[in-house]
């Protein structure tokens, strides 16, 4: 709650603010790791147990202002996890474009680097949300502005080189951070980070008009339309599910639009988090009404328009409808069939927005890229839908920049999913930023298709099963 007054609020966050800039540049301190963070002004940690082998597990809340422009505004408390290494080891600073599972899950580049992890709760998500809820601070340059306070307060404890690390929205919140804080970490890895350019970026039609065999395209076309056209027998099935699993769907337009919604963005989740092998399992016009259901089940993003579902993600559509910008679906083959236009976002927030749509924020945010970014890596799968709006940045070994494709590669590629010669390139280029060798985990994570056990693993990952 922001209890404080304001004048309170706007010293404790200058005098914060100086101690944390002033031991910036300092080396590692000679204590104990969870004794410093508990020493930074506004920061509070503590150790949970079953940390990994090697590591020490710690949760951290620490204060930060709504408005950094403005102290006076209040606060809130943004919500991190800390798998702490040693002050020597590199530190993976992952930026999670939503909220956090309080867990001992290591990404990828943690593991090949043997790092220290940090992972961030986005503003506005889940237990990281300002209390009363103003909109008009949840935009790239005020996350930018925590992440730069959370590395200013932690970074002089350690000594090895930090690497920022994201995936999804969280690989462009990566990229938004160095646009404004540039030399706080040495390098950035952003798998599968998209880039649109306004509301309905119409450069995602092309590309679902063009992805993967054409017969596996026309077959999935022909499956959203069957399942529209028993339209009655399909809402019957999600009210019975919704039932069974204590679901609630309180969207305007009831079972139609829900219906609609999630039909109509089952085209690109095929292709976000699925593989071309399973283009023989969509249904023929011929299934059965439980095939349908199933299949509709799997690869579309029912229990999102739930109620609690849109309440979890409604920070997200807002700064889609405000800043970030959206695909346009493919939904031409359909559209005398749907009822809602799942291109409609109004669908996604309590409110519409009332600012217009911020259109120089991604185009600053592409010449960043563009002509001034170094040491970064990008990496894509080439079936992804999003990989329409990659960033374009340069291969340059004076920069240290590439960007990396991977082969029928899906949302869920990244740096173990290159092949030899590439994931070799990155490797390479992670040494150079970090001075540490990097190695393959024992067990290295290939793939990320979507399956009845995968949720857990999209959400640690930082993505999320619907186009965001």
């Amino acid at each position: 709650m922001l209890n404080k007054s304001p004048y309170s609020l706007f010293f404790a966050f200058l005098i914060s603010l100086f101690l944390s800039s002033a031991g910036y540049a300092n080396q590692a301190p000679d204590q104990d790791i969870l004794e410093y963070l508990n020493g930074v002004p506004g920061m509070e940690a503590e150790e949970l147990d079953n940390p990994p082998e090697g590591y020490r597990y710690i949760l951290i809340r620490y204060e930060q202002p709504v408005d950094h422009d403005n102290p006076a505004m209040g606060t809130f408390k943004q919500r991190m996890v800390l798998l702490h290494k040693s002050a020597e080891a590199p530190m993976v600073l992952a930026t999670n474009g939503y909220n956090i599972s309080v867990s001992t899950y290591r990404y990828n580049l943690t593991k090949v680097l043997n790092a220290s992890q940090l992972k961030i709760e986005h503003r506005y998500f889940a237990e990281s949300r300002p209390d009363p809820l103003d909109w008009q601070y949840l935009t790239i340059k005020q996350a930018a502005s925590d992440h730069h306070r959370i590395v200013q307060a932690i970074r002089p404890f350690y000594s090895g080189k930090w690497i920022s690390r994201g995936a999804s929205k969280g690989g462009m919140t990566a990229m938004y951070h160095r646009r404004f804080f540039p030399n706080d970490v040495d390098g950035t890895v952003a798998n599968v980070a998209p880039q649109s350019f306004g509301r309905l970026d119409p450069r995602y039609v092309t590309f679902q008009e063009e992805v993967g065999p054409r017969a596996c395209r026309e077959t999935l076309k022909r499956y959203q339309r069957e399942v529209l056209k028993r339209r009655e027998t399909m809402k019957a099935y999600i009210q019975t599910y919704a039932t069974e699993n204590g679901l609630e769907f309180n969207l305007e337009g009831g079972l139609d639009r829900v219906l609609d919604l999630t039909i109509g963005e089952l085209y690109f989740q095929f292709y976000q988090y699925g593989d071309l092998e399973y283009c023989k399992d969509i249904p023929a016009k011929d299934a059965s009404d439980q095939e349908l259901f199933d299949f509709m089940l799997a690869w579309g993003p029912l229990t999102f328009v739930t109620d609690s579902g849109l309440e979890q993600y409604e920070a997200y559509f807002y700064q889609a409808i405000t800043q970030l910008g959206y695909p346009r679906l493919l939904t031409s083959h359909m559209r005398n069939l749907l009822m809602y236009d799942p291109n409609d976002y109004s669908a996604y927030v309590s409110e519409w927005p009332t600012q217009p749509f911020d259109h120089r924020a991604m185009w600053d945010i592409a010449g960043f890229a563009a002509m001034k970014s170094t040491n970064v890596i990008m990496i894509y799968g080439d079936i992804d839908p999003w990989t329409a709006a990659a960033f374009f940045i340069p291969d340059s070994n004076r920069r240290g920049t590439r960007t990396f494709m991977v082969k029928g590669g899906n949302h869920g590629s990244d740096i173990l999913t290159l092949n030899e010669r590439d994931k070799s390139r990155a490797y390479s280029m992670l040494e150079d930023w970090t001075g540490v060798a990097p190695q393959d985990p024992p067990l290295m994570l290939r793939s990320l298709s979507v399956s009845k056990d995968s949720a857990r693993e999209l959400e640690e990952e930082g993505l999320q099963r619907r186009p965001l």
